[in-house]
């Protein structure tokens, strides 16, 4: 007999472990009737293992975790692991509903939407920015979408709109919560159609970096699958709360379904970082078990400097667009030995 539920999360040597278990302990304590959903964890390269330790609390948490070569031929691209794991779940795995959840997540109530009412075969949310979404004609990333359109057979135009500046952008979804009724076949739709724009050697303005992203959006679109769409409280993403249109921030920690952290935690400076989080209520027992779990976890691993030193490479790659070529960042980096 198959699971109502599984959840698919991808963890490989490094902070991964430390994101993966915070987020495994949260779903077992906090997840109510949803707390002991089987957890399937892949490190899908050739590689090194995770550490013993995580292996053994791992198994302290019943997660099931497997170390298996199901990303070989795109092996430098670790984003790559996302549609190639989720495929392979959905031919491997005996559940009715299948979720993704990038290991940057922690929960802290029972996610009833995970649970896909009949008709529905996915849930996400839309992106939180722009990015390389476009707003259609004129838009200077319009032509990439326009490409995959074509190479992914998509005939009719949807559109999103974002949680930061509520821009109307072409459909545009967040990768990193994604629930699929497998019968559906949409991660592997995913899997083919990211392998085909692989080949083709086609990548956004900014670089590859959301290729896996924008093809899983697309798919949807191929498909022309309703997707719906989580409500707030799913995957908010806590560093841009100040960012959020008002409508759709939060005030509360307990109003929190589970937080996107992005690399919050990375830095040794996080706990000042949330502090700056206007009008947001953190007199929580939740709250203060995540800031425990961070503690004891050792997360912060990083120099406030490296995250100031992404700030400047993103600003050096828009002036090269000027012909304007500055290395600024290189030298803090060699300096801050990053």
């Amino acid at each position: 007999m198959s699971a109502q539920l599984a959840f698919i999360i991808c963890t490989e040597p490094g902070r991964l472990e430390a994101q993966s278990l915070m987020l495994a302990e949260s779903i077992r304590k906090f997840c109510g009737k949803l707390k002991d959903t089987p957890i399937y964890s892949f490190h899908p390269r050739v590689g090194e293992p995770i550490a013993i330790e995580t292996r053994k609390a791992f198994e302290e948490l019943g997660v099931i975790h497997q170390q298996i070569p199901i990303n070989q031929e795109f092996h430098d691209y670790y984003l790559a692991n996302k549609p190639l794991v989720c495929a392979y779940a959905e031919k491997n795995i005996d559940a009715e509903i299948l979720v993704f959840l990038d290991s940057d997540k922690c929960f802290f109530s029972e996610p009833e939407e995970f649970l896909l009412p009949e008709g529905c075969n996915v849930r996400m949310r839309p992106e939180y920015g722009q990015g390389i979404g476009s707003m259609g004609a004129n838009d200077p990333n319009e032509w990439y979408w326009q490409k995959l359109y074509e190479i992914c057979g998509v005939k009719q135009e949807k559109f999103v709109n974002t949680p930061i500046g509520n821009k109307k952008i072409r459909a545009y979804w967040n990768s990193g919560l994604v629930a699929v009724r497998r019968s559906a076949g949409i991660f592997t739709a995913w899997k083919e159609n990211f392998e085909k724009v692989m080949h083709l050697n086609i990548n956004p303005p900014q670089g590859i970096y959301f290729v896996e992203q924008s093809l899983l959006s697309v798919t949807l679109c191929a498909l022309e699958e309703d997707v719906s769409h989580f409500s707030y409280a799913y995957s908010y993403p806590l560093p841009l709360h100040n960012r959020l249109i008002k409508e759709v921030r939060l005030k509360n920690w307990n109003e929190f379904v589970s937080v996107h952290y992005f690399n919050l935690f990375y830095y040794d400076d996080w706990n000042s970082q949330i502090k700056k989080l206007s009008n947001l209520n953190k007199n929580s027992e939740k709250y203060t078990w995540l800031c425990e779990a961070v503690i004891r976890h050792k997360m912060p691993r990083t120099s406030v400097m490296h995250r100031h030193m992404l700030t400047v490479r993103k600003v050096e790659q828009k002036l090269r667009a000027f012909n304007l070529n500055i290395n600024l960042s290189s030298w803090m980096e060699r300096v801050a030995n990053l």
